[in-house]
Protein backbone atom coordinates (compact mmCIF):
# COMPACT_ATOMS: atom_id res chain seq x y z
CA UNK A 1 0.00 0.00 0.00
CA UNK A 2 1.46 3.21 -1.09
CA UNK A 3 0.49 7.04 0.28
CA UNK A 4 1.26 10.32 -1.71
CA UNK A 5 1.77 13.73 -1.12
CA UNK A 6 3.46 15.81 -4.09
CA UNK A 7 6.72 16.16 -1.74
CA UNK A 8 7.31 12.29 -0.59
CA UNK A 9 6.09 8.89 -0.26
CA UNK A 10 4.47 8.04 3.33
CA UNK A 11 4.32 4.81 4.24
CA UNK A 12 1.03 3.34 6.76
CA UNK A 13 0.12 6.79 8.03
CA UNK A 14 -2.02 6.98 11.17
CA UNK A 15 -5.44 7.28 9.21
CA UNK A 16 -4.35 4.50 6.73
CA UNK A 17 -6.67 2.00 8.40
CA UNK A 18 -9.80 3.66 6.32
CA UNK A 19 -7.88 3.16 3.28
CA UNK A 20 -7.84 0.23 0.68
CA UNK A 21 -5.79 1.67 -2.16
CA UNK A 22 -5.36 -0.64 -5.36
CA UNK A 23 -1.90 -0.96 -7.04
CA UNK A 24 -0.65 2.66 -8.75
CA UNK A 25 -3.52 4.37 -7.20
CA UNK A 26 -1.94 8.05 -5.49
CA UNK A 27 -3.38 9.63 -3.08
CA UNK A 28 -2.14 13.84 -2.60
CA UNK A 29 -3.33 15.16 0.73
CA UNK A 30 -1.36 18.54 0.85
CA UNK A 31 -2.06 20.55 3.85
CA UNK A 32 -5.43 18.42 4.92
CA UNK A 33 -4.68 17.51 8.59
CA UNK A 34 -4.37 13.79 10.15
CA UNK A 35 -8.24 14.82 12.29
CA UNK A 36 -9.42 15.27 8.97
CA UNK A 37 -8.18 12.41 7.07
CA UNK A 38 -9.05 10.22 9.93
CA UNK A 39 -12.33 11.14 9.05
CA UNK A 40 -11.97 9.85 5.19
CA UNK A 41 -12.40 6.24 4.00
CA UNK A 42 -11.10 4.95 0.36
CA UNK A 43 -11.60 1.70 -1.24
CA UNK A 44 -10.04 2.30 -5.02
CA UNK A 45 -9.62 -0.34 -7.75
CA UNK A 46 -6.15 -0.03 -9.35
CA UNK A 47 -4.32 3.47 -11.08
CA UNK A 48 -6.93 5.63 -9.64
CA UNK A 49 -5.70 9.54 -8.40
CA UNK A 50 -7.24 11.01 -5.63
CA UNK A 51 -6.72 14.76 -4.98
CA UNK A 52 -8.07 15.47 -1.47
CA UNK A 53 -5.98 18.15 -0.92
CA UNK A 54 -8.70 20.78 -1.59
CA UNK A 55 -10.39 20.00 1.74
CA UNK A 56 -10.80 22.62 4.14
CA UNK A 57 -13.32 21.08 6.30
CA UNK A 58 -15.17 17.31 7.35
CA UNK A 59 -17.33 17.51 10.12
CA UNK A 60 -18.97 14.28 9.30
CA UNK A 61 -17.37 11.52 7.18
CA UNK A 62 -16.46 11.04 3.50
CA UNK A 63 -16.59 7.94 1.69
CA UNK A 64 -15.36 7.45 -1.37
CA UNK A 65 -15.21 4.16 -3.66
CA UNK A 66 -13.39 3.71 -6.74
CA UNK A 67 -12.82 0.72 -9.62
CA UNK A 68 -10.18 0.69 -11.55
CA UNK A 69 -8.90 3.92 -13.92
CA UNK A 70 -10.88 6.70 -11.78
CA UNK A 71 -9.75 9.98 -10.89
CA UNK A 72 -11.15 12.28 -8.18
CA UNK A 73 -10.60 15.80 -7.43
CA UNK A 74 -11.24 17.82 -4.82
CA UNK A 75 -11.19 21.69 -5.33
CA UNK A 76 -9.26 24.14 -2.77
CA UNK A 77 -11.23 25.35 0.26
CA UNK A 78 -14.09 22.55 0.02
CA UNK A 79 -16.56 22.16 3.40
CA UNK A 80 -18.54 19.51 4.01
CA UNK A 81 -21.04 19.32 6.76
CA UNK A 82 -22.95 16.11 6.46
CA UNK A 83 -21.75 12.57 5.43
CA UNK A 84 -20.97 12.28 1.66
CA UNK A 85 -20.86 9.63 -0.12
CA UNK A 86 -18.74 9.80 -3.91
CA UNK A 87 -19.21 6.59 -6.12
CA UNK A 88 -17.70 5.54 -9.03
CA UNK A 89 -18.00 2.13 -9.84
CA UNK A 90 -16.52 2.21 -13.42
CA UNK A 91 -14.03 4.05 -15.21
CA UNK A 92 -15.13 7.68 -14.54
CA UNK A 93 -13.99 10.78 -13.13
CA UNK A 94 -15.69 13.36 -10.23
CA UNK A 95 -14.67 17.13 -10.22
CA UNK A 96 -15.46 19.61 -7.45
CA UNK A 97 -14.57 23.06 -8.19
CA UNK A 98 -12.65 25.47 -5.25
CA UNK A 99 -14.87 26.86 -2.44
CA UNK A 100 -17.57 24.13 -2.74
CA UNK A 101 -19.90 23.78 0.23
CA UNK A 102 -21.52 20.14 0.99
CA UNK A 103 -24.22 19.68 3.37
CA UNK A 104 -24.41 15.87 2.64
CA UNK A 105 -25.47 13.49 0.20
CA UNK A 106 -24.62 11.35 -2.55
CA UNK A 107 -22.44 11.52 -5.67
CA UNK A 108 -22.84 8.55 -8.16
CA UNK A 109 -21.37 8.50 -11.77
CA UNK A 110 -22.81 5.37 -12.63
CA UNK A 111 -25.54 3.08 -11.94
CA UNK A 112 -23.73 0.25 -10.73
CA UNK A 113 -25.74 -2.50 -12.78
CA UNK A 114 -26.25 -2.68 -16.26
CA UNK A 115 -29.70 -1.79 -18.12
CA UNK A 116 -29.74 -3.44 -21.61
CA UNK A 117 -32.10 -2.40 -25.20
CA UNK A 118 -33.56 -5.94 -25.24
CA UNK A 119 -32.85 -6.58 -28.61
CA UNK A 120 -29.90 -4.99 -29.59
CA UNK A 121 -28.00 -6.09 -25.94
CA UNK A 122 -26.55 -2.55 -26.12
CA UNK A 123 -25.81 -0.94 -22.55
CA UNK A 124 -27.95 2.06 -21.93
CA UNK A 125 -26.90 3.17 -19.02
CA UNK A 126 -22.90 4.01 -18.95
CA UNK A 127 -20.75 5.64 -16.20
CA UNK A 128 -20.57 9.13 -17.09
CA UNK A 129 -18.06 11.74 -15.20
CA UNK A 130 -19.26 14.74 -13.14
CA UNK A 131 -18.67 18.15 -12.74
CA UNK A 132 -19.32 20.51 -10.08
CA UNK A 133 -17.88 24.02 -10.44
CA UNK A 134 -16.57 26.69 -8.78
CA UNK A 135 -18.37 28.06 -5.60
CA UNK A 136 -21.67 25.55 -5.66
CA UNK A 137 -23.72 25.02 -2.73
CA UNK A 138 -25.27 21.77 -2.21
CA UNK A 139 -27.85 21.13 -0.01
CA UNK A 140 -28.29 18.26 2.51
CA UNK A 141 -29.26 14.61 1.20
CA UNK A 142 -28.29 16.03 -2.22
CA UNK A 143 -28.23 13.02 -5.01
CA UNK A 144 -26.29 14.13 -7.89
CA UNK A 145 -25.89 11.19 -10.73
CA UNK A 146 -23.71 11.00 -13.90
CA UNK A 147 -23.53 13.47 -16.56
CA UNK A 148 -24.37 16.20 -14.25
CA UNK A 149 -22.46 19.27 -14.37
CA UNK A 150 -23.70 22.52 -11.68
CA UNK A 151 -22.28 25.72 -13.08
CA UNK A 152 -20.29 27.58 -10.87
CA UNK A 153 -21.80 29.93 -7.90
CA UNK A 154 -25.37 28.31 -8.10
CA UNK A 155 -27.53 26.43 -5.53
CA UNK A 156 -28.58 22.87 -5.35
CA UNK A 157 -31.40 22.64 -2.82
CA UNK A 158 -31.80 20.00 -0.35
CA UNK A 159 -32.65 16.85 -1.58
CA UNK A 160 -32.75 17.24 -4.65
CA UNK A 161 -32.26 14.83 -7.98
CA UNK A 162 -29.63 15.87 -10.52
CA UNK A 163 -30.26 13.52 -13.33
CA UNK A 164 -27.30 14.15 -15.79
CA UNK A 165 -28.41 17.36 -17.18
CA UNK A 166 -25.67 20.30 -17.56
CA UNK A 167 -27.06 23.66 -15.39
CA UNK A 168 -25.59 26.96 -15.68
CA UNK A 169 -23.61 29.35 -13.94
CA UNK A 170 -25.63 31.46 -11.24
CA UNK A 171 -28.34 29.11 -10.96
CA UNK A 172 -30.69 27.81 -7.74
CA UNK A 173 -31.58 24.79 -9.04
CA UNK A 174 -34.09 22.30 -6.70
CA UNK A 175 -36.33 19.12 -7.36
CA UNK A 176 -36.81 15.65 -7.98
CA UNK A 177 -35.74 15.88 -10.81
CA UNK A 178 -33.98 19.08 -10.21
CA UNK A 179 -34.22 22.03 -12.30
CA UNK A 180 -34.11 25.52 -12.31
CA UNK A 181 -36.01 27.42 -10.16
CA UNK A 182 -34.39 31.24 -10.68
CA UNK A 183 -31.19 32.14 -11.84
CA UNK A 184 -28.95 35.40 -11.65
CA UNK A 185 -28.07 34.22 -8.29
CA UNK A 186 -24.82 34.52 -6.28
CA UNK A 187 -24.00 33.10 -2.45
CA UNK A 188 -22.59 33.55 0.76
CA UNK A 189 -21.45 31.53 3.35
CA UNK A 190 -22.36 34.64 5.68
CA UNK A 191 -26.00 35.30 6.66
CA UNK A 192 -26.41 38.89 5.95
Amino acid sequence: MRFFNRTKVVHEPSYSQNWELGHGTSVVTDGVSETVLARISITSGSNCSIDLSGLATLNTSLQIFMSDGCHLILGEGMMVNGALRLFMHEPSSITIGSHCLFGGGDVWTSDMHSILDKDTGERLNPAESIVIDDRVWLGAEVLILGGSRVGRDSVVAARSLVTGKTFPDNSVIGGQPAKVLRSNVVWDIRIR
